[in-house]
């Protein structure tokens, strides 16, 4: 089910859509994640870039959508990816400040997206470092999270 959340129609808030998800699923999206994380490195060691960066922005946003589900039951089904950070704000964390750090990171990662994917230019090595290193600021604190959330019952 896709529903739309949080919003004022034309007044600039984002509208969140939205997809049910059961929380016994981000599972499959931590799993997700990780296969982005290992092929980001790869493709950077052999001057992939524009491979390394996507795989940085893809990474990001399934660790986000495991964090979601398994706290939320739900997770972003927009179009455009920056919403996922407004369902990411819905989730608590053991950190609210580090998780306002992650949101940040989020957002300047994703800003990277659009001239990777579909510019006419071809990525730095210098911008698939920044990916990597703003992918990594989202993914490791996140996974720690969810470990934790894990070892404590789920909740």
């Amino acid at each position: 089910m896709v529903g739309k959340c949080r919003g004022k129609g034309n007044t600039g808030v984002l509208m969140t859509r939205t997809k049910i998800t059961s929380r016994e699923k981000y599972s499959v999206f931590e799993d997700r994640a990780l296969q982005y994380y290992d092929s980001m490195h790869e493709a950077f060691e052999n001057g992939r870039y524009e491979v390394c960066a996507s795989n940085a922005v893809h990474c990001t946003i399934c660790v986000v959508d495991a964090m979601c589900v398994l706290k939320l039951g739900k997770r972003s089904a927009g179009q455009n990816h920056v919403e996922v950070i407004s369902l990411l704000k819905e989730v608590n964390l053991s950190d609210e400040q580090e998780k306002t750090r992650i949101c940040n990171c989020l957002y300047e990662l994703l800003q990277l997206k659009t001239p990777v994917e579909y510019g006419d230019k071809k990525t730095s090595k210098a911008v698939a470092e920044k990916a990597m290193h703003l992918c990594k600021k989202i993914y490791l604190p996140l996974l720690t999270e969810i470990g934790k959330i894990m070892a404590s019952g789920g909740k």
